[in-house]
């Protein structure tokens, strides 16, 4: 199942009148999508040389747009790989064998000369390293690297989506041994000179099923201030630059959480153990610390080495309950109740303040997943955002926005570099494209093209909600949206002045500065920015240190980021394979859904649980449909039914296939 957020992740390195990404049917042909972002061109099979999908080519238009035919073109090179390396199912045939890869869009079997199977068996899922791509009457090659496991066997087909990704797996020896030694609890030495909030009121607010706490929060009230603590492991404490357990945290980046498992960033011994805040333990934490009037408004702040020892480790479900049901007793949790009433009203404030500066919530749905013993998905549905999470998503915001600007704008801080987490301003191009598209719905979207801001946005989508446009809207909204990302502060260097530095803030959350310092237990880029804190906040870090920080971060920052598409592709992947799984049982069955997205190729549907297919445009059978790019609809080549994004439709499943992540529908 190709999501819309898929399609639209492309590589923008050149920009080029005849190069683009080619995006593959599992029937063989395909359609570019130029760089210089004109119309889709249509590419039949006998035309695109041995090019896969997802590679970036060259290619030749044979046929210009038409009033019934969509612009074609000859893939005349492969410029860039999207992949060296896939996952399939093996299949012995005499001295050689075939690979069937998972992914539907590669159209076409592996061959595997019989030397280099690794003695692979029938149905067995098993790692490919291509050799040569094919092409024309040529099949593709490759050997197997790995042989994952038997096809059918519980966990096997989200291993393999895990390796398929490349992600990191195995922790190396040195890094094992050297999170092996570490201590089991804090000793009084590493206590020393921290500031002391074991006698304050602390709790960690997570998910039911979470075993790596990074957070925990307090808040405590003197007249009319309330002094918000956001503590946070300290996992530098432990892991140092350049040792074996930051060089794999290094390169994995991230922490990843397929559908069924955790891959973690740091070993188990420290991101389940010395380093998670469970309760009832005396835990090393860095700590943003923020004093509050009542109004909301941050009166002063600091970041600070500390201790702290958690009192109530609780989940979402349960703050949810408190607050909403606060008349009911709830027995050992009456104590923090008044505390977590403050910060409802605290994050409150920061909600209605961030929403009156411009932040963007697009809340689109995503699905939760509930499997059984054997990995098989009983039940999916959207997932809730309730009271507990969304005061939980303020804070950490407010905490990782209130460092970043105290870093970036406090003459303590100056000049010391950080990795940000930047979005930066849709181009002007895609808003000009939103604005007419909306215009001609009727809606109002008056907007200066070349200083587009957030509240422009914000006031787009709340002026669509309630309209039979409202998802359309939001949908192409969302796509003219870049991409979020790491980056470092710029140089500017103006004649005559000293150097300074621009930082690019976070268009999404209209935020002028924003990081990650919230989960360093997960993410690569919180410990680095915890790493950097901490020297300074000791006084040990040198202008040789600032330059060297400066050189070094940007690659960083950029391989962060990498690490962090990979995780997402692999989350989704993972996903998509349960979803499919789970309506495999269910098909022939009718479920009413929305029209979400569309292709070249199909109709996507989302329903209620916010599970995704397609219906092909080829089971479409009342005449020949052409998607209509400009207007964001697909409409019958003679004029006839159109479908818009938003239409609500009744849908069957007519196959749905685990292994290819595909779900198809047809219209009832």
């Amino acid at each position: 199942m190709l999501g819309a957020d898929e399609r639209e992740n492309e590589v923008q390195e050149e920009v080029s009148h005849d190069t683009g990404i080619f995006s593959c049917t599992k029937k063989g042909f395909g359609f570019i999508r130029p760089d210089d972002e004109s119309s889709d061109l249509f590419v039949a099979s006998r035309n695109k040389k041995d090019a896969f999908h997802k590679d970036r080519v060259r290619f030749e238009v044979i046929r210009e747009e038409t009033d019934d035919q969509n612009r074609e073109a000859v893939i005349t090179e492969v410029i860039e790989r999207s992949f060296t390396e896939l996952v399939g199912t093996f299949t012995e045939s005499g001295k050689f064998g075939f690979v069937k890869p998972d992914l539907a869009n590669i159209g076409t079997d592996i061959f595997i000369p019989g030397r280099k199977s690794l003695n692979a068996k029938t149905d067995d899922k098993v790692l490919v390293k291509m050799v040569n791509y094919g092409g024309g009457d040529k099949r593709p090659e490759g050997e197997v690297l790995e042989i994952i496991g038997r096809k059918g066997e519980p966990g096997v087909d989200i291993l393999s989506v895990i390796r398929g990704r490349g992600v990191p797996v195995e922790f190396s020896d040195e890094a094992l041994r050297q999170a092996k030694a570490l201590p089991d609890r804090v000793s009084e030495d590493e206590i020393a000179g921290r500031e002391d909030f074991r006698d304050v009121l602390t709790v960690t607010i997570d998910g039911e099923h979470t075993k790596d706490f990074d957070d925990a929060v307090s808040l405590t009230k003197e007249g009319d201030i309330y002094r918000l603590g956001i503590h946070i492991a300290d996992v530098t404490h432990y892991v140092k630059q350049g040792d074996a357990i930051d060089k794999d945290a290094v390169i994995r980046g991230t922490s990843v959480y397929p559908v069924d498992r955790v891959v973690p960033m740091i070993p188990e011994k420290l991101s389940v153990g010395i380093c998670s805040l469970v309760q009832g333990e005396d835990r090393l934490t860095l700590s943003c610390i923020m004093d509050f009037d009542k109004n909301g408004e941050l009166k002063k702040s600091y970041i600070a080495e500390t201790v702290i020892n958690v009192d109530r480790g609780m989940t979402y479900p349960q703050v949810a309950a408190l607050l909403d049901n606060p008349d009911e007793s709830f027995g050992e949790y009456a104590d923090v109740l008044p505390m977590l009433q403050d910060m409802k009203r605290l994050t409150d404030f920061f909600r209605d303040k961030k929403t009156d500066r411009g932040a963007i919530d697009f809340e689109i749905p995503e699905p939760e997943i509930t499997l059984d013993d054997q990995g098989h998905p009983i039940d999916i549905r959207a997932r809730e955002r309730d009271t507990a999470t969304m005061i939980i998503e303020e804070l950490m915001l407010k905490a990782n926005e209130t460092v970043a600007r105290t870093v970036s704008l406090s003459e303590e801080w100056k000049d010391v570099p950080i990795v940000y987490r930047s979005h930066e301003k849709p181009d002007e191009d895609r808003i000009e494209y939103l604005r007419n598209l909306v215009w001609s719905l009727g809606h109002k979207f008056n907007v200066d093209m070349k200083d587009i801001k957030p509240t422009d946005i914000q006031s787009l989508l709340k002026g669509a909600q309630g309209s039979k446009e409202e998802q359309l809207i939001t949908t192409v909204t969302l796509r003219c949206m870049k991409r979020a990302m790491y980056s470092t502060a710029d140089r500017v260097v103006k004649e005559g002045e000293p150097d300074s530095w621009t930082v690019e803030g976070h268009f999404g959350l209209a935020a002028d500065y924003y990081c990650h310092f919230t989960s360093p237990i997960r993410r690569y880029p919180d410990l680095i920015n915890h790493r950097i804190i901490k020297r300074h906040l000791h006084g040990r870090l040198t202008q040789k240190d600032i330059t060297d920080l400066r050189r070094n971060l940007p690659e960083l920052a950029q391989h962060i980021c990498e690490t962090e598409h990979r995780a997402i592709d692999t989350e989704r992947d993972s996903c998509r394979i349960k979803m499919a799984e789970y309506m495999k049982e269910r098909e022939g069955q009718v479920f009413d859904g929305t029209v979400s997205s569309f292709a070249g190729w199909g109709i996507y549907i989302t329903l209620p649980n916010a599970i995704e297919g397609m219906v092909p445009i080829s089971s479409l059978e009342d005449g020949y449909y052409v998607f209509d790019e400009e207007n964001m609809v697909m409409r019958r080549e003679d004029g006839g039914r159109v479908f818009h994004i938003g239409d609500e439709v009744q849908v069957r499943v007519t196959s749905a296939d685990p292994e290819l992540r595909i779900i198809d529908f047809e219209f009832v």
